[in-house]
This record gives structure tokens, C-alpha cells and sequence, in this order.
């Protein structure tokens, strides 16, 4: 995993080593060193003489729910394992809380950069940077939604059945959990999306944050997706939801200001791909019916809106002052703009 700044390396709790020498014979001793980013789990290598490892485990602050999210994604990676999906290969699960105190998984650690805002110094020059992961995100987009996810062993794994009509209930109720103001056309938008909502679907692996950023991407000597991470929300659900949200934060068509610049920001530059030439490449491979696309990346940006409006409500109340709840004061009204827009114009172009 690729990390822009090398954090420092930790002491390695002896249960753990003692865990690890158990399960990997032969291996360690190994250093462990923390990755930046990812909100639900932490993430860090372990190294040893004959290479590294990823551990992933919650957080010390979240101790329930992150657990149940460590377990979900270790078998969801197993069902992954042996699909054409590019995803890291699980190792061991450990639910001992002797070692750690809390549940954590081991995997396979994959050689890719995770990308904001920046490039790393292997790829080619903007704007053919942004074209070549544009079509590799898709690529891996259409892999992952083509696995069967029964086949799998994913059955209650999520709940399909009336996934597209508890949408906008949810993320509604989110939104008035957290609400310290009005966002307008918040309500508004709801209302369309109820009335456009699509009359079927067909269910499939869902993994429910899927951007440029949740993807290890190499160049090798064009971007191909190695493997895609941070699973803590995949369920079975409409997999077009992760298409919408991949278009909707991508590119800097609509509007010409995007809000959370950062996310995808090295999409955000003139001669990247169009939606609509990333949603052509997706069609052109997969089965789904894309005729309600536009609706899908109206309701990925409404619900993004409704989630990040918890971090703003945490600075009106508490004063969390980063620079990134800062700027939500204009960037979630933004979010909800951009759906609207798109709303009304009845499409994504």
C-alpha cells in the first residue's frame, strides 16, 4: 500500500508475535508500522526478512461495531479469494482477545498506490494519468460486480430484498439525526428519488465507498486496479450504486467547483473522461441495465451528503476544526446542488 509520507515503526505486543509465529511458521520477527487513512479499521504492515503483511483491526474508540466490520470483511475476502475480483488475499482471522483485545485479520500485502490528489511519480503525465485510471476503476468495477456472489457463499451476507426502497428512508433519518441546518433541496431531492426509484434490479456485491481512493493501483506500464480495499460497508445490495458513486465524485464537469476536491482530485483535470465515457465503458462489459444511471449518482451524492453532514453537526457542536469539516459547510449544500442538477436535467451529462 502506497503512503505519500513513511510513518514510524511500533513495538510489536509479544502475544502478537507469539500469534503470528504460530500461524506463519518460519516467519518474524516482525515490525508493524501504521498506514495513514481509513476511518472504520486501522491499518498497518507487518514486516519481517521475508516480506510484509497487512494486519486490519478496529479501532480502540469502536470496539463493537468495528469488530463485527473485521469479520464481515475477512469473509467477505475469502468469498473474493477465488473470483476474478481484485482484492488482497486473506492469511488468518484471529477472535482470540487474548492477543490483540479485539478481533483483527492478517492478509496479503499488495504493491499499488492509493491516490487523493496526488501521483505518484510512475505515472504518465495529466490529462493520460486520469484517462488510464478512469478506465482501469471501471475495469475493476465490472469484475467485482460480475461475481456471483451465492456461488461465493455470500448468502446473508446483506439483506437484498427492498434494498432500493429503505434508501431514502435511511439516509433521511440520518440526515435529521445530525441536522443543525437547513441543506437545501435536501428534501426536495428525497422526493425525486422516491418517485424515480427503479422498479427492480438485480442484486449483486455492493462495496459501498468505491472511489479511485479505495483502489491499489499500479502502473505496469498502463494503471490496472491490483486490488480494491476498505470493505467495511460492502453488503448485497444494487451494485449500480457504486457506479454512481465512482461517477459522481468524478471529474470536474458538474459543477465547475466540485465539492470534496480532494476525493478522486486527480480526476479534476481538463481532458480526464466523461461520466458518460466511463459509464460506456462499464455498459460495453457488463449486463446491468444502466437506463436509470442518472438516478444512482443522484442518490450517491444525496446520501454522501447526508453522511458528511455528521462531521459539519460535530463542528457547530464541538468545535472539531479540521480543515476538512471547514470546508463541509460549503461542500455538503454543494453535494446536494450537484444531485439536483442532475435531477433535473434527467441525466449525467
Amino acid at each position: 500500500m502506497h503512503a505519500r509520507t513513511p510513518p514510524a515503526e511500533q513495538p510489536v505486543a509479544p502475544a502478537l508475535q507469539a500469534w503470528l509465529a504460530s500461524r506463519l511458521p518460519g516467519r518474524g520477527p516482525f515490525t508493524m508500522t501504521r498506514l495513514p487513512g481509513g476511518n472504520s479499521n486501522q491499518t498497518y504492515t507487518l514486516a519481517d526478512a521475508e516480506g510484509t503483511l497487512v494486519l486490519r483491526r478496529p479501532p480502540d474508540t469502536a470496539v463493537d461495531s468495528s469488530a463485527h466490520d473485521v469479520l464481515r470483511e475477512h469473509r467477505l475476502l475469502v468469498a473474493l479469494e477465488h473470483s476474478d475480483a481484485p482484492s488482497a488475499r486473506p492469511i488468518a482471522l484471529c477472535t482470540d482477545a487474548d492477543v490483540l483485545g479485539v478481533p483483527f485479520l492478517v492478509m496479503e500485502h499488495i504493491e499499488g498506490h492509493s491516490m487523493t490528489d496526488a501521483l505518484p511519480a510512475d505515472s504518465p503525465p495529466q490529462p493520460e494519468a486520469a484517462r488510464q485510471i478512469g478506465l482501469a476503476v471501471v475495469d475493476a468495477l465490472v469484475r467485482l460486480h460480475a461475481v456471483d456472489w451465492r456461488a461465493a457463499g455470500l448468502e446473508g451476507f446483506g439483506k437484498p430484498d427492498g434494498f432500493l426502497e429503505r434508501q431514502v428512508p435511511r439516509w433521511r433519518a440520518q440526515y435529521e439525526r445530525v441536522r443543525v441546518r437547513e441543506l437545501p433541496r435536501f428534501d426536495e431531492v428525497g422526493d425525486w428519488l422516491e418517485r424515480h426509484r427503479p422498479a427492480t434490479y438485480a442484486p449483486g456485491i455492493l462495496h459501498g465507498d468505491f472511489h479511485v481512493d479505495n483502489c491499489l493501483i499500479a502502473f505496469a506500464p498502463e494503471a490496472e486496479v491490483r486490488a480494491i480495499i476498505d470493505w467495511e460497508m460492502t453488503t448485497i445490495g444494487d451494485p449500480l450504486l457504486d457506479v454512481g458513486l465512482l461517477l459522481g465524485l468524478w471529474g470536474d464537469e458538474d459543477p465547475a467547483a466540485p465539492p470534496l476536491s480532494g476525493t478522486q482530485g486527480i480526476t479534476k483535470v481538463p481532458g480526464s473522461p466523461t461520466r458518460a465515457e466511463l459509464a460506456e465503458r462499464y455498459a460495453a462489459q457488463a449486463t446491468r441495465d444502466l437506463d436509470d444511471l442518472h438516478w444512482y449518482v443522484v442518490l450517491a451524492l444525496w446520501k454522501v451528503a447526508a453522511v458528511i453532514e455528521g462531521a459539519y453537526s460535530n463542528l457547530v457542536a464541538h468545535g472539531d476544526d479540521r480543515s476538512y469539516t471547514r470546508a463541509l459547510e460549503s461542500d455538503v449544500p454543494a453535494l446536494v446542488a450537484q444531485a439536483a442538477a442532475i435531477a433535473d436535467r434527467g441525466g449525467i451529462s
